[in-house]
């Protein structure tokens, strides 16, 4: 099913929420697999048919669309295949010749998925491909070196999962890419209206934003884009056609957000909380340290693109320590090549075995031609060269926030690569109405001594909580499952973290 025609809107119409004047007047080499952290086979493909184009529901121009069941490859706890759907949807300027084409896997709820609330759940990077989400634990399938088994930690038992390959150039999502997260976060907002014209049932859930590392640069400004856009529907200027959309809360891990956060906190970890560098290094990485910083705030006073990047490839040098066989994503564990991410982490030579199967890309909806990579690095370049790391993105969140969306960072204490005192340190700072709550706020054990601290303030899960996850890293939902699970359902359900949990 496809047209030639898209739909309205895009980011060309609207202002940054960070211009330069803003920027200036606010406060003030990694790994490879660091630099783009994060997060028999029996099958059968049956084409979902779906109307593309519902007069009655939108003004919006028909747009291409192609979606499947995918059948016979992720197995629930009870043996039930579980409804799933797959496929693409055609963004803003997609044709057949210069498509722009945004894949998704949506997994429905076990239970009134027609009512659960709707994770969107993306990867990090830039480049990270959203689908490892759901197979390394989200889902109701997990994924292992020879293929699927059920999951008994999933988030699907309670909650509707969507999880994208963003931006465009990132897993099989292919075509017009972007080289920086606002316009990134514009394709979103596209995808999401056109994915409700085909789901309209789901339009009244509600909806939830989970993302880590890079993520969490990409949750703030997807989360703002639809804030901002659902104000202007309200008042009457929103996109022709387009229905606000029930944006509730925000769950962010181990989050790249503030960059000068993360490089005054980055050598306090390394060198003195966990001493992963010698003394040696850690003199020679002190000394570049002012440097870094310097180049920061000069990029945010003076935001251009030549001063984004040089700032990035001067804090880069912070990240050239020898770890001698430690590997940065989670300091418990060695590794002989810290810079190969499938010799560290072999769940993600699984996921490019397994979603490069032919017949697996068939069943999902994939064209024969796309090659899937877990980490897209071309996308990653783009947005470097482009400085999209050097914004203060985490400013995003005070307006959200003040606007009653609710906030929660749940963080891995074993990770150097986005460490929690670096996450810790940006959200003391950040201007809420929540600040001085949070400030005196306790570290209260939870659910039993040594599991995890939660940090709340609001009522219920809070409106701008942290939790502090003692034994995980980079890849907080891999490395404790049940413990993510629970975290997630008190917050999704504003459910209090009783302090006397088992």
């Amino acid at each position: 099913m496809s047209s030639k025609s898209p739909a309205q809107g895009h980011a060309d119409a609207y202002p940054l929420p960070y211009s330069e004047a803003q920027l200036s007047a606010r406060p003030k080499g990694r790994s490879r697999l660091g630099w783009l952290a994060f997060t028999g086979i029996s099958l059968l493909a049956v084409l979902f048919t779906v109307p593309f184009f519902l007069e009655s529901q939108s003004a919006l121009e028909p747009f291409y669309s192609h979606i499947v069941r995918p059948k016979g490859i992720c197995t629930g706890v009870d043996g039930r295949e579980l409804s799933s759907f797959s496929g693409y949807i055609g963004l803003k300027g997609d044709s057949d010749a210069e498509p722009k084409r945004s894949f998704f896997w949506f997994f429905e709820a076990e239970n009134d998925s027609h009512n659960a609330p709707i994770i969107l759940t993306i990867g990090g990077g830039p480049g990270t491909s959203g689908l490892l989400n759901p197979i390394f634990g989200q889902s109701h399938c997990i994924l292992g070196e020879n293929g699927t088994s059920p999951n008994p930690n999933r988030w699907t038992e309670k909650f509707n999962l969507l999880a994208v390959d963003h931006p465009v150039g990132t897993g099989f999502s292919y075509g017009t890419q972007v080289d920086n997260s606002r316009d990134a976060a514009f394709d979103v907002y596209d995808f999401l209206q056109k994915f409700y014209r085909l789901h309209p049932h789901l339009v009244k859930n509600q909806f939830v934003i989970a993302g880590g590392s890079y993520g969490g640069v990409y949750v703030p400004n997807i989360a703002t884009v639809i804030h901002e856009q659902n104000i202007a529907i309200g008042q009457g200027r929103g996109q022709p056609g387009a229905v606000p959309i029930n944006l509730e809360s925000l769950m962010v891990s181990n989050p790249w957000s503030d960059p000068i956060a993360r490089a005054r906190w980055l050598l306090q970890y390394r060198c003195v909380e966990k001493k992963i560098y010698n003394e040696t290094t850690c003199l020679d990485l002190y000394a570049k340290q002012p440097a870094c910083l310097e180049a920061i705030e000069y990029a945010y006073g003076h935001s251009t693109r030549e001063n984004r990047f040089k700032a990035l490839i001067h804090c880069g040098q912070l990240e050239t320590g020898d770890s001698h066989g430690t590997v940065i994503e989670d300091v418990r564990r060695k590794c002989a090549n810290t810079s190969d991410i499938e010799a560290c982490y072999p769940s993600f030579k699984w996921a490019g075995d397994y979603f490069g199967h032919p017949e697996l890309k068939a069943a999902l909806g994939v064209p024969d031609f796309l090659n899937y990579s877990a980490v897209s690095y071309g996308v990653g370049e783009k947005f470097a060269t482009n400085g999209d790391h050097i914004y203060q993105h985490h400013r995003l969140y005070e307006p959200l926030v003040r606007d009653g969306i609710r906030l929660m960072h749940y963080v891995g204490a074993q990770d150097a690569n986005c460490d929690w005192m670096g996450v810790f340190s940006f959200l003391k700072l950040l201007n809420t109405p929540f600040h001085e709550e949070f400030m005196s706020a306790p570290d209260v054990p939870w659910p039993a001594k040594e599991n995890a601290t939660v940090r709340v303030t609001g009522a219920g899960a809070g409106n701008f909580t942290f939790v502090l996850i003692t034994e995980a890293g980079h890849l907080v939902t891999h490395d404790q499952p049940a413990l993510v699970k629970s975290i997630v359902e008190h917050w999704v359900e504003n459910k209090v973290f009783e302090v006397n949990e088992a």
